[in-house]
């Protein structure tokens, strides 16, 4: 395997990070209506997804090399940093450790998720297998993530862990 330049991995990380963190802050924010063990696995999910589809079109847009990353390898290496972060956040929470404000956290989980997306994105090049179904399940993932924040929040509701 070639040796990438650090401006190529820059190139990928930067508009990764983006849009992780906007992501993170955005759904951080229904902490304020969620209870912790919920609000982490939501964002941090929809966070990771996002990050690993940004990485992977930044990065087929960027390289011509004719090697490409399978979309579930990057998606599927995000949401398990994703669900390591959640347990790590919801221990912090739970032993009361977590006194940083929510938007350090959201910040923090953020560039770890762009950090995981942008490695894998690029150290697992191969070449291409022809599918045509990916453009189709990155647009059913999107849609999935989309129902689920006020899926989480209606059942939340229902046993009375949601709220303002």
């Amino acid at each position: 395997m070639r040796q990438i330049s650090l401006h190529i991995w820059l190139l990928v990380w930067l508009p990764t990070q983006i849009v992780s963190l906007t992501a993170a802050i955005f759904l951080f924010t229904f902490g304020l209506i969620l209870i912790e063990f919920l609000l982490y696995p939501l964002a941090l999910g929809i966070g990771a997804l996002l990050s690993g589809l940004t990485a992977v079109w930044v990065s087929n847009r960027l390289f011509k090399d004719g090697l490409q990353t399978s979309m579930e390898a990057v998606v599927l290496r995000c949401e398990l940093a994703a669900v390591i972060l959640s347990l790590i956040l919801i221990a912090a929470s739970a032993g009361g450790f977590t006194a940083v404000p929510p938007i350090l956290t959201a910040g923090a989980a953020a560039f770890v998720l762009a950090l995981v997306a942008t490695y894998c994105k690029i150290k697992l090049r191969r070449p291409p297998i022809p599918s045509t179904n990916a453009p189709r399940r990155a647009i059913v993932l999107l849609v999935i993530a989309l129902m689920a924040i006020p899926a989480v929040i209606f059942i939340a509701s229902l046993f009375g862990w949601a709220g303002a």
